[in-house]
């Protein structure tokens, strides 16, 4: 029998592109390795696009989307209109990274990428997993296992696992146990020696289930329950642990540890009819001496690694399996008794429930990561031009945070950040602007310092006041021909006279009107605002009960005055009181002990350090690190983002320019703002 040693790699689950408008909107499409976007043109036959956007403004081959590992990009097939990318124009033939919330446009049909449902968050901190090399499918193939290469959290290994198919001869088993009654068995005594030995069992389960017990990281439990088993067992030399995990929608037998005491690569074997009886029989099973077992007689590797002593029981919850630990020596003076594979027994029991309740916990949080991911999009929903902000500024923050916990500076060195306060700040960037749901949807979305409708009102009177003019200015001919009969031609030099003063006038409401749509459109920093406006606001014009009427209300002039932004001071109250409304909601969560600050980070992150942020006023030393590290990338994000209807945005130049400016007023920190330039933080997005 021949061995193949093949290699696997573990797709992740399906992305997808949703549909945001038009006739598909809702609509979502699985991203495969490559995929082509464009318009099907049944006329001219050729190839036609994967993903179809019935758009006349897409191109037939507008787009294109790659998969490279697990991250996905996408590339413009010089289409005729354009690919937008969070509203920046594409580059025809670049690959540019997707990330979660990105919005495409093509043509006028809008586009938003969600990654793999599954996709975790990553801790640079942490040893890589394990990585699995997978054969194919058949009754006899090799399973190679790479570890990470940190020794601290593992120990080196390079070995082959080594599968007997059904058809190789039957196990001679020395000893089989029912693994659901092997609890009882531990507990059973029969005279001082026994008693030694159920105290001998006892200890070791202590030991085992107050090492698991508070374990929530998946490739440390692993690490540990192969570190118990060396210990527990001296005579061990190499131990590897089998679970079930998904594959194409089925359950499958994948290795995801596997040590051997000396760290030298050696096969491990583990027989089909063996995996059989553990699994399907919830049996425990030892094998005395392998030498002499038929099942491994027909294979040399197994002889030549010097195979002695074999013990093989299930990863048991109740009567649910997850998967089976196999433990073998080398050694003729040792072999495995049935003590041993009692107490093997009940590790495999401890780690059973240990990986079920990590597999719980790995799902609550995947179902917290969901609904958190379901709150952002639910906030942007109420805006879609600022589609994307939260998740580009938890990744913005993130890097920044990674740049400040890695940083030589003195007055830096101090501040380090733990896996978990990273997950605190990415959470409390994710949901910084959740409270936006307590604020009006006009104020939220209002484009310029007037809405609309009051613009519209204003142009109305505006033309009432050339109305009103004009027709005043007969009036005043008639009265005075009715009290001074004129004659001719005084009439038509009087009326000249009245006509030149009328387009006089109304040359000059145009003007003002001019001046009020231009004082209308919002400015980003502060500038002064023309004085002409007093000036329109103290014209008087004529109604029709002799009444005389201004141009402009003290509402309309007070708004159009406003020397930055579109809100007037009670909008912009409004707004900043979704801060608030976020720290509101947050306190509502019955945060872990390791998430505790997301709620006070999200609520400081428009505090500035002279305290003139808001909703509290606090200076420097009350805003945490994380929150002025977060008002830094949050600035950088709303002056850097897509164009939005009250603002364009600014290139990344002028918003770090701008950043410079505010650190330098006092108002956010001038180291971190160093930082965030000189490590390239901004760029995040682009790599």
């Amino acid at each position: 029998m021949s061995e193949v040693r093949v290699t696997v790699t573990i797709d992740p689950e399906s992305a997808s592109l949703e549909v945001l408008n038009g006739p598909l909107a809702g609509e979502r499409y699985p991203l495969a390795d490559e995929m082509v976007i464009g318009r099907r043109d049944t006329t001219s036959g050729g190839e036609e696009p994967d993903i179809h956007l019935p758009d006349n403004r897409v191109s037939r081959h507008h787009a294109k989307i790659v998969r490279d590992g697990q991250n996905f990009f996408v590339m413009d097939l010089h289409s005729t209109n354009g690919t937008f990318l969070n509203a920046r124009p594409l580059e025809p033939q670049r690959l540019y990274p997707l990330h979660e919330g990105g919005n495409l446009q093509m043509g006028g049909v809008h586009l938003r990428f969600r990654p793999p449902t599954r996709a975790r968050i990553r801790d640079e901190k942490e040893t890589p997993p394990w990585q699995s090399e997978v054969g194919n499918n058949e009754a006899l193939f090799d399973l190679a296992l790479v570890m990470g290469s940190d020794a601290a959290a593992h120990r080196e290994a390079g070995h082959s696992m080594i599968f007997l198919g059904p058809d190789a001869p039957p196990p001679s088993v020395s000893l089989s146990i029912d693994a659901r009654d092997a609890m009882k068995l531990i507990q059973q005594a029969e005279g001082p020696a026994d008693a030694m030995a159920v105290l001998k069992r006892l200890r070791a389960m202590v030991q085992v289930s107050i090492g698991l017990g508070a374990e929530d990281n998946r490739d440390r439990l692993l690490t540990k329950i192969m570190d118990f088993i060396f210990d527990i067992f001296p005579h061990a030399e190499r131990a590897f642990v089998v679970m079930y995990q998904k594959e194409e929608g089925e359950n499958a037998l994948k290795p995801v540890v596997a040590l051997t005491r000396d760290g030298e690569s050696r096969a491990l074997a583990l027989s089909q009819t063996i995996v059989n009886e553990v699994i399907r029989q919830r049996r425990s099973i030892l094998s005395n001496d392998a030498g002499v077992d038929r099942r491994f007689g027909s294979h040399e590797s197994i002889i030549a690694h010097n195979i002695r002593s074999v013990m093989c029981v299930p990863l048991l919850v109740e009567d649910d399996v997850l998967g089976l630990i196999q433990v073998d020596t080398h050694s003729h003076a040792h072999s495995f008794n049935q003590d041993d594979l009692h107490i093997l027994t009940a590790i495999g029991a401890q780690a059973g429930i240990a990986l079920k309740n990590f597999r719980l916990y790995a799902e609550i949080e995947l179902l917290f990561e969901g609904f958190v991911t379901a709150s952002v999009h639910a906030i942007e929903a109420r805006d879609p031009t600022t589609a994307g902000h939260s998740f580009r500024v938890a990744e913005y923050t993130l890097s920044l945070a990674e740049a400040v916990d890695h940083s030589d500076r003195a007055d830096l060195r101090h501040i380090r950040f733990s896996q978990e306060q990273m997950r605190e700040i990415r959470y409390a960037a994710l949901l910084h602007d959740f409270g936006k749901v307590g604020v009006r949807e006009h104020v939220l979305t209002k484009a310029k310092k007037l809405y609309p409708r009051q613009l519209d009102l204003l142009q109305e009177r505006f033309r009432y006041a050339r109305a009103s003019i004009e027709r005043q200015a007969y009036r005043e001919i008639l009265d005075l021909h009715e009290h001074s009969p004129l004659t001719q031609t005084e009439f038509k030099a009087q009326r000249r006279q009245v006509e030149n003063r009328i387009r006089q006038e109304v040359e000059r409401i145009q003007h003002f009107l001019e001046l009020v749509v231009e004082a209308n459109e919002p400015a980003i920093q502060q500038v002064i605002v023309t004085e002409n406006l007093q000036e329109i606001a103290d014209y008087l014009f004529p109604e029709e009960n002799g009444e005389l009427r201004p141009l402009l209300t003290e509402f309309e002039l007070g708004a159009l005055t406003l020397s930055h932004g579109s809100l007037t001071p009670g909008e912009r109250l409004e707004i900043e009181s979704h801060v608030s409304h976020t720290y509101a909601f947050l306190q509502h969560i019955p945060w872990t002990k390791n998430l505790a600050a997301v709620p006070e980070i999200a609520h400081a992150h428009h505090e500035k350090l002279d305290g003139s942020g808001y909703p509290r006023g606090i200076s420097r030393d009350a805003i945490p690190i994380q929150s002025r590290l977060m008002a830094i990338t949050d600035i950088y994000d709303a002056l850097t983002a897509g164009d939005r209807p009250y603002k364009r945005s600014l290139t990344e130049e002028m918003a770090l320019d701008i950043l410079r400016d505010e650190a330098r007023a006092g108002r956010i920190e001038q180291t971190l703002v160093d930082v965030f330039i000189e490590c390239g933080a901004y760029k995040v997005l682009k790599n």
